[in-house]
């Protein structure tokens, strides 16, 4: 009967790619459908073990990048789903500035399937989005990093935290800045509410973008000098 109904739900309501918009012949739970995962350059080894930065030579081994040896990193591993080209620019960019908030599902859903041992889920106390100014928000309408966080906190069972973590400084735009400006720009712009919840934790980061790492840097600077055991970051894309 099950089957029946959702054959026949499928029938009058064809089923759709919620990323591009193409028809399927049958619902994929939210994932992106084949042809646009067939877009993304999905990021894996070699790469450097802390930052996750892809190498271009394939034949290398996982080393640290020069970044990763010349300035200290307040997370232990960050790690992203593809590079920031293509695809994941458009899919990133309607979802954050055109207010296409339903991109939540098949996006958070590449985060919630993403499988490597040094992040493993089940040994995470906590996940946290990367927070936006209240001027912002309300600007937007969303955090598109929250939306985010939701999903794969209730796929994986792990308890979601918005309110430790918070931005107390409006700062201009890091798209519009170099990467030396970034880390000025973003400098003080957060702080901790309620320490006891993060006290020992092991925690998730999740944001959309890692482009220099200075938000993540400094997000995980605030929360490890207010208790936390260690921080970890997780985002969609990563610009190489």
């Amino acid at each position: 009967m099950m089957s029946f109904s959702r054959a026949l739900v499928n029938f009058i309501f064809p089923p759709k790619c919620l990323l591009c918009g193409q028809t399927l012949e049958d619902a994929l739970d939210d994932r992106p459908c084949p042809c646009c995962l067939s877009q993304i350059k999905f990021l894996s080894h070699p790469r450097c073990p802390r930052c996750g930065l892809g190498f271009v030579t394939p034949a290398e081994d996982d080393h640290l990048c020069s970044g990763c040896i010349t300035a200290e990193r307040f997370f232990t591993t960050a790690r992203a789903i593809g590079s920031y080209e293509g695809l994941m620019v458009e899919i990133i960019s309607r979802f954050k500035y055109q207010g296409a908030s339903r991109l939540a599902k098949p996006l958070s859903t590449l985060l919630s399937e993403y499988k490597d041992p040094e992040l493993p889920f089940p040994e995470f106390d906590l996940i946290l989005p990367v927070p936006l100014h209240p001027q912002r928000l309300r600007k937007r309408g969303f955090n598109q990093s929250l939306l985010l966080a939701r999903r794969v906190s209730r796929q994986h069972s792990i308890a979601l935290d918005f309110k430790s973590l918070q931005r107390i400084r409006h700062t201009q735009p890091q798209t519009e800045l170099s990467g030396a400006e970034r880390q000025k720009n973003i400098h003080g712009a957060f702080e901790i509410r309620n320490s006891f919840v993060i006290e020992g934790k092991r925690l998730l980061l999740i944001d959309d973008v890692f482009t220099t790492g200075a938000t993540v840097q400094e997000c995980s600077k605030v929360l490890l000098k207010a208790g936390a055991k260690r921080v970890d970051v997780l985002t969609l894309a990563r610009v190489l």
